[in-house]
Parts: structure tokens; C-alpha cells; sequence
């Protein structure tokens, strides 16, 4: 068995990664990810902002962009790409999980930042969403893998949630992606499931004990880019409690970024 167990919510405005010792199984911990917050500054946060800054030859100075693992780094993810490329749109990759879940557009064709000037070179989908990854895998790696190969994030069973309402599609690119970030041990779940989940596990048994066999419990997932909505139903099983999903939403792009457009453009 590996020590650490890992959990990564791979959203649309933000993404998170936390994990289990299986030392101290008991605890669930978010993982403070290394990441650019400043020109040439890094600091560790609970989240990683799912934005992509790609600089200009000449509007950041000499190894802006550098990380502990990375000297050479030519790009930024996290919190000063957010900062900073709000002030130049034309250079940052946002929503790109929205886009990796748009059935009209090729997406693995290099189509980000959709409004980007002539001699920015474009990303796809998948690579804004591969580069994501990766930060976290290398951020894990220099913090929590230094001293033991083993524990490098591309050794460990990761659990990684997907939109209830992604198709077949998006689902494969969304592995692709992992796959293409070194992660060898993956299982996707679908993010109301791994929400009920964590409802189940952080109440006590006399509050579960209140669901019945033939109870329905809606779940409403309303996030950066989707409102994703699923039907679980409770059921008897071996006669213990158990639970099935019954129904998805239809894929509604209908998110926090659709919500700040619609106010923007009123």
C-alpha cells in the first residue's frame, strides 16, 4: 500500500488537491501548493487558481516566472497568472474546462486564449488542462516527495472528479490530460457523487440513520463553469444501507463565469 492517498477537484476557476496518510487515516488534509503569487515570488496555497499566463518576450523581467523545480519555467499557473493576466486577457488561458467539455470546438486544437493576438502562441483545452496537473504533481513532489521517490504524486492512487453531465468525450480528454501529466494511477469520479460522499463521511451514523430505503437525495453542484445536478436514490442492500445514482442533469453551462458575463454584459 502507498502512504498517501489523493484527491484532486480539477475545477473550472479553481483547483484543489488534498490527500490521506494512511498513518492517520482519520484526517483528511489539503495539500498548500507552491505557486507564483508574485513576479519571481512563490507562496504555498490551499488553492491553485485554474488560470495560465504565456508572457511576452519582453512584459515580465528575467526568471519572473522561475519555481523551486523549475528555473526555466516560461509560463505561469495559479495565482499571479490570474492577477496578473487580467491586466493583458489576450495572454491568459481561463475556463479551459469549459472548453474541454465544448462539443463545437476541436478540443485538442490549440485554441486558447480564445481572444489572443496573431503571435501569441495558442494551447489546447487538454494542455491548459495537462499544465494544471503537472504544477500540482511537481508542487507535491518538491514538498512531500523529496526525501522518498515513492511518494511522488505519479506513484499514488489519485482520485480525480469530473462533471456528473461530461460526456464520453471530455471524460477520455480529461484522463488524457492526466496521463500526459505523468499520473499513473487514476479513477475518475463524478463531482456530486464525491460530494455525498463527503456528506456521508462527515456526519455521524444517528444523522445518516435518517435516510430510509426509497429516499432521494438531490444533489446541486453549481460551480465555475457548470450546474451539474444528480438524483440519488437510497436503497437496501444485503440489508444494509446503500445508495444509487439514478439520474444526471443535462450539461448546463451555467456557472459562476457564465453568471459574471451575463452581470458584465446587463
Amino acid at each position: 500500500m502507498p502512504r498517501y492517498l489523493i484527491g484532486i477537484d480539477l475545477g473550472t476557476t479553481n483547483s484543489a488537491l488534498a490527500y490521506i496518510d494512511l498513518t492517520d487515516p482519520k484526517a483528511i488534509r489539503p495539500f498548500r501548493m507552491p505557486q507564483l503569487v508574485a513576479a519571481g515570488e512563490t507562496a504555498p496555497r490551499e488553492l491553485l487558481p485554474s488560470f495560465l499566463y504565456l508572457p511576452g518576450p519582453h512584459d515580465l523581467p528575467a526568471g519572473a516566472t522561475a519555481l523551486p523545480w523549475d528555473a526555466h519555467g516560461n509560463l505561469a499557473v495559479g495565482e499571479f497568472a490570474r492577477n496578473h493576466g487580467s491586466r493583458i486577457p489576450g495572454r491568459l488561458v481561463t475556463s479551459a474546462k469549459s472548453w474541454l467539455c465544448h462539443a463545437g470546438v476541436d478540443r485538442s486544437a490549440a485554441i486558447l486564449p480564445w481572444s489572443a493576438p496573431p503571435d501569441v502562441q495558442r494551447i489546447s483545452p487538454v494542455e491548459a488542462s495537462t499544465r494544471y496537473l503537472r504544477h500540482m504533481a511537481q508542487s507535491w513532489n518538491h514538498v512531500m516527495a523529496k526525501d522518498d521517490a515513492e511518494h511522488r504524486l505519479e506513484k499514488l492512487p489519485v482520485v480525480l472528479t469530473v462533471p456528473a453531465s461530461f460526456d464520453d468525450v471530455a471524460r477520455t480528454l480529461t484522463v488524457e490530460a492526466a496521463r500526459q501529466a505523468g499520473l499513473e494511477n487514476v479513477t475518475l469520479l463524478e463531482e456530486p457523487q464525491a460530494a455525498f460522499y463527503c456528506w456521508l463521511a462527515m456526519h455521524t451514523p444517528e444523522e445518516k440513520a435518517q435516510l430510509k430505503p426509497g429516499d432521494h437525495c438531490l444533489v446541486v453542484d453549481v460551480g465555475g463553469g457548470t450546474s451539474d445536478f444528480s438524483l440519488i436514490q437510497a436503497v437496501e442492500q444485503q440489508g444494509m444501507l446503500g445508495f444509487v445514482r439514478q439520474a444526471v442533469g443535462d450539461h448546463l453551462l451555467l456557472g459562476g463565469d457564465n453568471m459574471d458575463l451575463a452581470l458584465a454584459k446587463f
